[in-house]
């Protein structure tokens, strides 16, 4: 059939408009499906998982954040234990240096208090940790990160408790310190302890966000049984994808140490409403009590389950992929990535070579419709970055400190899913006539093919968000292919069972996207769209009407569609506005050199407020005078009034000459204020660091050159360090600061009511020459 009259006649539209509508509806029906469990009261059965419980644990928890060091931090410490203990679980408290090892630039070290509970085992065969970190950053109660994973813990190990029978494998609760300065206390567990624990299996609990439902984003290799307990436990959501779309973000988890360590591990996260994210925001009363009862009820049942499993399978378990249905994951195995990848490519070709058969396209049409596919997935992207930039640009304040989303996104994720689904469109439109709707459908059949190939075999995993939702769209293909012409009820209704399996795997996943962010997330969310709406085309062309199109009738469509994204796109500027939202975000740095008075206000973001510009009117700029444990990070910044605050002193233990002409030195590091983090930093042109050791961790030099550290949670009596330095001069130069939180050691600075201070610092910095 040539292009021309690709026009469906009147009779073919109606089947196919009521099975688009089927779809449409299946959608819909499929994302409500997925959204958190209602709350379970605080007065429901023992053993039974409740939010209402979990939240009294959290509210507790998040009356202040718990910055290592600080007193709420301490105070938190000694309820979990007290709690966890008159529960019956055998509790300690395991105290250890933890280091970030690897990363290059100034060592982040911690004075670390890992909280260890456990609930020994009738018949072992191996152990079963529940992980959260119980520290948060500064100025933010950390209802969510990681309230909800400490609650989540709590509540567990109750409900466990409650059921009376001991399990028959050991039950760790590890809740671990330090992780927001660097998953310290993870790394320190593993150093020390992960030999300790036969074969163990972790479940970690974090949140990106305050609301949305809990999704495991990631497992360790092996993780076969892993993912096969996961499939058993109700509600819980995961794509092997994920893990690639995690790597791509700047966040990292403990599990990451865990890994290292040799522990199979889960982890899971919320993710929506990231604007609350490591802000003063992250509240009890914001925190969602839904997601607090859809994680706590999945992690029960798996801990239950893995309780009385054979652990010693876990490491003999095969390597699957794992994608999620309504009734919940799903696992093949990873050797069938390939091979299904490319049966998709083989399909394809299949379902072109019966299209052409039939002349309902060619092979050098197909061939351009190729490239009108990779044309539409860039539109649909470019499309929906573009509708993102420019509501930012209007109006920079909306986007957060640390997800860069707004408070309101959801006006802006349909502006976004409206600019794709138009620009999807409007490729078809523009190509349908010259190629025709069956070439371009064919088109997108080869480049879905084609990518999943190249993810198969390039980026393990990844091809589990395209292959299993296009392989049955394209399977559909063959069978339509190979109907009669006049079958054509028959023909609509198996492209619209080809296309179920689409819809309940892509609608989720493009909705899920926009909880990531508006810019990377956005753009996959749009990309997702993009496919699922090309794998429609053959349905989509019978809805054709057979009227000819005039000239203000082609040109309606399009603008009409962008009058919509225009209007909700304003919509979502007016819903984000200040007066009708909750207090813009900045970030601010202080720093005074006791040395010279100078001092700084700084910032690794672009100002968002005009109090931010009035404080930061200077360009970014390296600072590493004023702020060392940046490195060289660039950093928006203005002059500030020299706080009156007592330098950090550097005390000489001891200094002696060895043998091979080093220098060996013993120091002490102590905040005269009593700043809970110290550093201190050499240049390397000014000695080359041999040995260090701090607080009894001796640490990585790696390749040398530079070296710093910054130690957080540092006693009041001081911190030892010893240094062995080859010296370049006669005297040795060393830079040393203390770092708080509280601003108000700053004359005269006061937060306006209408802005949220996140992560706040304060620094006294000074130089000494040894």
């Amino acid at each position: 059939m040539s292009a021309s009259t690709d026009v469906p006649a009147p009779s073919r539209r109606w089947p196919a408009l009521l099975g688009l509508a089927a779809l449409v509806l299946l959608a819909v029906l499929t994302v409500l499906a997925g959204r958190p469990a209602a709350p379970v009261a605080a007065d429901a059965p023992a053993s039974v998982f409740s939010s209402g419980r979990a939240m009294d644990h959290i509210e507790r928890l998040a009356a202040a954040p718990r910055t290592p060091g600080s007193e709420h931090h301490a105070a938190t410490r000694e309820h979990l234990v007290d709690l966890l203990t008159s529960w019956g679980w055998r509790t300690e408290v395991q105290r250890e240096v933890g280091a970030a090892v690897g990363d290059g630039g100034t060592q982040r070290l911690a004075a670390v208090s890992n909280i260890v509970a456990t609930l020994p085992g009738t018949d072992p065969t191996g152990t079963v940790l529940l992980a959260a970190h119980y520290d948060s950053v500064p100025n933010s109660p950390g209802a969510a990160d990681d309230g909800i994973g400490v609650g989540t813990l709590l509540e567990t190990a109750r409900a466990i408790g409650a059921g009376g029978a001991a399990p028959r494998n050991d039950l760790t609760m590890l809740i671990t310190d330090a992780e927001e300065v660097g998953l310290l206390g993870a790394e320190a567990f593993v150093r020390h302890h992960a030999d300790e624990l036969g074969t163990a299996v972790l479940l970690n609990h974090e949140a990106r966000g305050n609301a949305g439902t809990p999704t495991t984003f990631r497992t360790t290799s092996p993780n076969g049984a892993l993912l096969e307990v996961l499939s058993h436990a109700p509600g819980t959501v995961a794509n092997s994808a994920f893990e690639a779309a995690f790597e791509s973000l700047p966040n990292d988890t403990d599990v990451t140490r865990f890994t290292e360590g040799g522990l199979h591990s889960y982890d899971t996260a919320i993710t929506g409403g990231g604007a609350y994210y490591h802000t003063p925001l992250d509240t009890p009363e914001r925190l969602s009590e839904s997601s607090v009862q859809h994680m706590g009820r999945a992690s029960l049942a798996m801990t239950r389950e893995l309780a009385a499993a054979d652990l010693a399978a876990v490491p003999a378990a095969g390597e699957d992929l794992v994608i999620t249905l309504p009734w919940g994951p799903v696992p093949y195995p990873q050797a069938a990535e390939g091979p299904l990848a490319w049966v998709l490519l083989g399909l394809a070709a299949v379902a072109v070579g019966l299209a052409r058969r039939r002349r309902e396209l060619t092979l050098p049409r197909t061939a351009l419709a190729t490239a009108g596919t990779a044309v539409a997935l860039v539109a649909a992207g470019a499309a929906a970055f573009a509708v993102w930039q420019v509501a930012v640009a209007l109006d920079p304040g909306q986007a957060s400190a640390f997800a860069g989303v707004p408070y309101r996104p959801e006006p802006y994720s349909a502006a976004l899913l409206l600019a794709a689904l138009g620009a999807v469109l409007a490729v078809h439109a523009l190509l349908r006539g010259p190629l025709g709707t069956a070439a371009l459908a064919a088109g997108g059949w080869v480049v879905f093919a084609v990518l999943g190939v190249v993810a198969a075999t390039t980026m393990p995993g990844v091809s589990a968000l395209l292959v299993p939702p296009v392989l049955p769209v394209v399977a559909g293909a063959v069978v339509t292919g190979l109907l009669p012409r006049g079958w054509e009820p028959a023909r609509v209704v198996v492209l619209v069972l080809s296309l179920v399996p689409a819809v309940l795997l892509l609608a989720p996943d493009v909705i899920n996207s926009f909880h990531v962010d508006l810019e990377f997330g956005g753009v996959l969310g749009a990309l997702l769209l993009a496919v699922l709406v090309w794998s429609a085309l053959p349905l989509l062309g019978r809805l054709r009407s057979g009227r000819a199109r005039t000239p203000l009738r082609a040109a309606g469509a399009p603008v009409l569609g962008i009058a919509l994204v225009a209007a909700v796109t304003a919509a979502g500027l007016v819903a984000n506005r200040p007066e009708f939202t909750p207090p813009r975000q900045e970030r601010v740095f202080y720093s005074v050199d006791a040395d010279t008075g100078t001092a700084h206000w700084a910032s690794p973001i672009t100002p968002r407020t005009d109090w931010g510009r009035s404080l930061l009117p200077e360009p970014p700029a390296v600072l590493d005078e004023a702020f060392p444990w940046l490195d060289d990070e660039p950093l928006a910044h203005g002059p500030a009034p020299a706080a009156d605050l007592p330098a950090p002193e550097l005390h000489v233990v001891a200094d002696r000459p060895l043998p091979d002409g080093t220098r060996e030195l013993a120091l002490r590091l102590v905040s005269p204020r009593g700043a809970t983090a110290l550093g201190l930093w050499i240049d390397g042109d000014q000695a080359a660091v041999r040995a260090a050791t701090v607080a009894g961790r001796d640490l990585d030099l790696g390749a040398g050159g530079d070296f710093g550290f910054i130690f957080a949670g540092a006693p009041r009596r001081g911190l030892d360090v010893r240094l062995v330095v080859d010296p370049h001069h006669e005297a040795l130069t060393v830079r040393v600061a203390d770092r708080g939180h509280d601003t108000r050691a700053v004359p005269g600075f006061r937060a306006p009511d209408d802005v949220a201070l996140v992560t706040p610092a304060v620094a006294v910095t000074r130089t000494r020459t040894l």
